[in-house]
C-alpha cells in the first residue's frame, strides 16, 4: 500500500506534465543575448564541456535535478533518467527522499539510480520541513548513505508548503539545522529553490552556512503554484494561483547570487530548455545548469531514447554556442561576460546594482 507522500508524488509527476505547469511569461532568457563572434577561431569540435562535480569528473556541465522517487512509476522513470547519465557523464539528482523516510520499503526506488549510474555524480534530497527537526543531522546522513550519494540537495520550497493542503508553515532551526549538516555529513551541500529563485541576500546566509553549490532553481520553468492549485480546491485553489508570477527569473537569481558569493558554485536552473539557454546560464555566472520537467516529458513520449535524444541534443547547442562565442571552455564562457542584457532583466541588475 502506498503512503501518502508516495500518492502525492505520483500526483505531482502527472500534473507536472501539463503543459499548463510552464511560467514562461516569467522566463527572461530572451532579455540574455550572447556576442556573436563572426570570425571563427574555434571549432566546436575543440570546445571542451568538462568540469568537476562533488569530486567526481562530468563531461557535460549539465545536471539531470530532481524529479521523483517513492514509487513504482518513480521507480522506472528513475532507471531511465540514471541510464542517460551514465551514457552521457553527467550528474544526476533523485527527487525527495521523504517517502523513503516514512517507508523504508521505498529506498530501491531511488538506489536505482545509483545502480544503474554508479560512476556520476549522485545527488541526495530532503526538503526544508524535514531538516527543521531535531533529527535533521540523522535524516540527511540517512538519505546520503541509503542512496550512495556524492552531495546533498536541501530543496528550499517554501511557497510549495505554504500553498499544499498538508504542508509545514513553520521551519524552527532551519539556518541552523543546515550548519550542523554541512559540517556533519560527509558531502557537498547544496541548497535549491524549486521554482522561486533565490537573491543575493539569502545566497549570502546560504554560503555561510557552509553551502558549497547554491542552486537558483528560478522563476521560468516549472510552475509549483499551478501544480499545488490544481490539487486543492476553493479559497485554497484561487490563492496557489495568485501566487502565479511569484519569484526571482533565473537569469535574474544567477547574476543576483554571483554578485554575492565568493566560494560556492552556482547551479542555474528553471526554464531551461536548450543548450543555448544553458550557454547563456554560464555566461552569467553560474558554473553548472539543471533541468528537470524537459527530462520527464520526454520521458513520457519516447522512454529512455527520449531522454537520451534530449541531452544529446541540449549538450550539441551548449558546444556550439561556445564556439560561437569563442569559448574554449565552461570557465572561459562564465568568466568572459560574453552578454548583453536587454529588457526587464537589465532594468532589475541596474536597480539592484549587480552587474
Amino acid at each position: 500500500m502506498q503512503n501518502e507522500t508516495s500518492k502525492r508524488k505520483i500526483e505531482h509527476i502527472e500534473l507536472a506534465l501539463l503543459e499548463s505547469v510552464e511560467r514562461k511569461e516569467m522566463n527572461w532568457f530572451d532579455e540574455v543575448i550572447l556576442l556573436h563572434h563572426a570570425l571563427p577561431d574555434i571549432s566546436p569540435d575543440e570546445v571542451d564541456l568538462s568540469s568537476n562535480f562533488a569530486g567526481k569528473p562530468v563531461k557535460a556541465p549539465i545536471i539531470i535535478e530532481a524529479i521523483t522517487g517513492g514509487s513504482d512509476l518513480s521507480k522506472g522513470i528513475n532507471e531511465a533518467l540514471a541510464i542517460a547519465a551514465s551514457e552521457f557523464g553527467v550528474a544526476i539528482g533523485v527527487g525527495s527522499q521523504r517517502a523513503m523516510l516514512e517507508d523504508k520499503s521505498l529506498i530501491d526506488t531511488y538506489k536505482i539510480v545509483r545502480e544503474r549510474a554508479p560512476d556520476v555524480p549522485l545527488i541526495a534530497n530532503l526538503g526544508m520541513s524535514h531538516i527543521s527537526t531535531e533529527k535533521a543531522v540523522e535524516n540527511a546522513k540517512a538519505v546520503v548513505e541509503a542512496i550512495e550519494a556524492d552531495a546533498l540537495a536541501i530543496h528550499l520550497n517554501f511557497l510549495q508548503e505554504l500553498l499544499q493542503p498538508e504542508g509545514c508553515r513553520e521551519f524552527p532551526e532551519l539556518f541552523s539545522n543546515l550548519v550542523d549538516i554541512s559540517r556533519e555529513v560527509d558531502v557537498p551541500l547544496v541548497v535549491k529553490e524549486v521554482g522561486n529563485g533565490i537573491s543575493g541576500e539569502v545566497a549570502t546566509l546560504l554560503e555561510s552556512a557552509g553551502a558549497s553549490y547554491i542552486d537558483v532553481a528560478g522563476a521560468g520553468g516549472t510552475n509549483w503554484a499551478v501544480i499545488e492549485g490544481s490539487r486543492s480546491g476553493g479559497l485554497r485553489r484561487d490563492t496557489a494561483y495568485n501566487f502565479i508570477n511569484w519569484g526571482i527569473p533565473t537569469v535574474i537569481g544567477i547574476i543576483e547570487v554571483r554578485k554575492h558569493i565568493k566560494r560556492a558554485k552556482i547551479i542555474g536552473s528553471g526554464g531551461i530548455r536548450t543548450g543555448i539557454d544553458a550557454a547563456k546560464a554560464i555566461a552569467l555566472g553560474a558554473h553548472f545548469v539543471g533541468a528537470a520537467r524537459p527530462f520527464l516529458v520526454s520521458f513520457k513520449r519516447e522512454g529512455l531514447d527520449g531522454i537520451r535524444s534530449l541531452l544529446k541534443r541540449m549538450i550539441e547547442e551548449l558546444r556550439l554556442s561556445m564556439a560561437l562565442t569563442n569559448s574554449r571552455s565552461v570557465e572561459e564562457l562564465r568568466l568572459s561576460r560574453r552578454f548583453v542584457l536587454t529588457g526587464r532583466t537589465l532594468e532589475w541588475a541596474l536597480q539592484r546594482n549587480i552587474l
